[in-house]
C-alpha cells in the first residue's frame, strides 16, 4: 500500500474515469453534464432581470389643476417596497431551490459512479431525503459562519468606532478571523461532500451520524487527510484551468462558422435595406452561440467532475476499506491471487519433480534387483 493516499488515488481515479466514460455513451455524458450544472465546476446560480413597463397617463390639455404633462406619475412607496420585497423573496427562493437540487444531485452522482450506471429521475427520488438533510446541514454551516463574521462587525461598529487608529488596529484581527472562519467552513463542507456523503449513501446514515462514523478515521489519519485537502485544492485549480482552456478552444472554433454565416446574413439584410432584420439576425446568432458554448462547457466539465469525484472516493477507500466504493484494493487482491497461483504452481512442479525422482529410484532398484538375480542364477551351487 502506498504511503500517501493523495498520490496513490490519482491512478485509481484515472482508471475508474476511463471505465465509466468508455465506450462513449451520449446519454451518460448528457446526464453527467446536467449534474455538473448543479455540483460541478462553474455551475452558477440562474440570474434574471425583468423590465416593468408601467402605464403612464397624462392629464388633459385643459384645466390648470392637472399634473404637468412632462412629469411621469410615480408609484407609492408602499408599492415600491412590496415589489422589492417580492423580488428579494423570489431570488432567495430560487437560490434555496437551486442548492436543494444540488444537494440531492451529490447523492445521485456518487450512486452513479459507484454503480457505473448514471440515472437522474429514479435516483433523485430515491435520495431526496438524504439530500434534504445535506441541504439543511449546509444551510446551518453557512448561518453559523455568517454569525461568526457578523457578530464582531456589529460589536466593532456598534461601539461607535470612527475612522481612527483604533479602527485600523482592528482591521487585521478581523481579516484573520474572517479568513479562519472561511477556511474552516470550506474544509468542513468539502469533507462533508467528499467523505460524509458516500458514508451516508453506503451505511444509510444522517449527516451528523456520518460525521461521527468517519471522524475517528480522519483524526487517526490526519496527515493523510491534510495532504488530501491540499492536493484536492491544487487538483481543483488544475482541472479548472484545463476545462477553461478546452472551452476557450471550443469557443474559438465555434465562433468561426457563426461569424461567417451571421456576417453574410447581416450584410445581405443591410444591402437589401432591412437594417432592423440584420440586427435581429445578429442577436439570434449571438444567443445561439452563447447557448451552444454553454452546453459545450457543461460537456467539458463532465469528465473533470467524474475524475475529481472518483479521486475523493479513492482516497476514502484507502482511508477506510469498509467505505471503498471504487475498488481501490482490487489490484492488490489480484496480485495476491497471482502470487498464490505461483506458489501452488511451484508446489505442483515440486511434487512432479519428487514423483519423477521416486520413479527413477524405483526403476534403478528394479534394475539392481534384476541384475542380482541374474548373477545368482549364473553362480554354480
Amino acid at each position: 500500500m502506498p504511503s500517501w493516499y493523495a498520490f496513490a488515488a490519482l491512478s485509481t481515479a484515472r482508471d475508474a474515469t476511463e471505465d465509466f466514460l468508455r465506450p462513449i455513451d451520449r446519454g451518460r455524458w448528457l446526464r453527467l453534464a446536467l449534474i455538473a450544472l448543479f455540483v460541478g465546476i462553474g455551475g452558477g446560480l440562474p440570474t434574471g432581470s425583468g423590465n416593468f413597463n408601467l402605464p403612464s397617463g397624462g392629464g388633459g390639455g385643459g384645466g390648470g389643476g392637472g399634473a404637468p404633462p412632462n412629469v411621469a406619475p410615480s408609484l407609492p412607496e408602499s408599492s415600491v417596497l412590496a415589489i422589492v420585497v417580492a423580488l428579494v423573496v423570489l431570488a432567495v427562493g430560487l437560490i434555496l431551490l437551486w442548492n436543494l437540487v444540488g444537494a440531492v444531485m451529490e447523492f445521485v452522482l456518487v450512486a452513479g459512479l459507484r454503480d457505473r450506471d448514471l440515472s437522474i429521475r429514479a435516483s433523485f427520488r430515491e435520495h431526496f431525503r438524504p439530500g434534504l438533510r445535506l441541504f439543511g446541514f449546509r444551510i446551518l454551516v453557512g448561518l453559523v459562519s455568517l454569525l461568526l463574521i457578523a457578530i464582531p462587525l456589529i460589536a466593532v461598529f456598534g461601539l461607535g468606532f470612527s475612522i481612527s487608529a483604533a479602527l485600523f488596529a482592528l482591521v487585521l484581527p478581523l481579516m484573520a478571523l474572517f479568513a479562519i472562519v472561511g477556511l474552516v467552513s470550506s474544509v468542513a463542507l468539502g469533507l462533508t461532500t467528499d467523505f460524509v456523503v458516500p458514508t451516508m449513501l453506503t451505511e444509510n446514515r444522517g449527516v451528523l451520524d456520518g460525521w461521527r462514523r468517519i471522524w475517528p478515521t480522519l483524526r487517526a489519519e490526519w496527515k493523510q487527510v491534510g495532504l488530501y485537502v491540499v492536493a484536492k485544492f491544487v487538483l481543483g485549480i488544475a482541472v479548472s484551468l484545463a476545462v477553461s482552456i478546452a472551452v476557450l478552444v471550443a469557443a474559438i472554433v465555434l465562433a468561426i462558422p457563426f461569424a461567417i454565416v451571421g456576417g453574410i446574413l447581416f450584410f445581405a439584410a443591410s444591402a437589401a435595406g432591412v437594417h432592423a432584420a440584420g440586427w435581429v439576425i445578429v442577436a439570434v446568432f449571438i444567443a445561439l452561440f452563447v447557448a451552444a458554448l454553454f452546453v459545450i462547457s457543461l460537456l467539458a466539465q463532465a469528465p473533470a467532475l467524474a475524475f475529481v469525484r472518483y479521486y475523493s472516493l479513492s482516497v476514502l477507500g484507502l482511508l477506510d476499506s469498509d467505505l471503498d466504493l471504487v475498488g481501490v484494493d482490487d489490484d492488490g487482491e489480484d496480485g495476491d491471487d497471482d502470487g498464490g497461483d505461483g506458489e501452488n504452481g511451484d508446489d505442483d512442479s515440486g511434487g512432479e519433480d519428487g514423483d519423477s525422482e521416486n520413479d527413477a529410484s524405483d526403476e534403478s532398484q528394479s534394475i539392481d534387483g534384476t541384475a542380482t538375480d541374474d548373477e545368482s542364477q549364473e553362480t554354480p551351487s
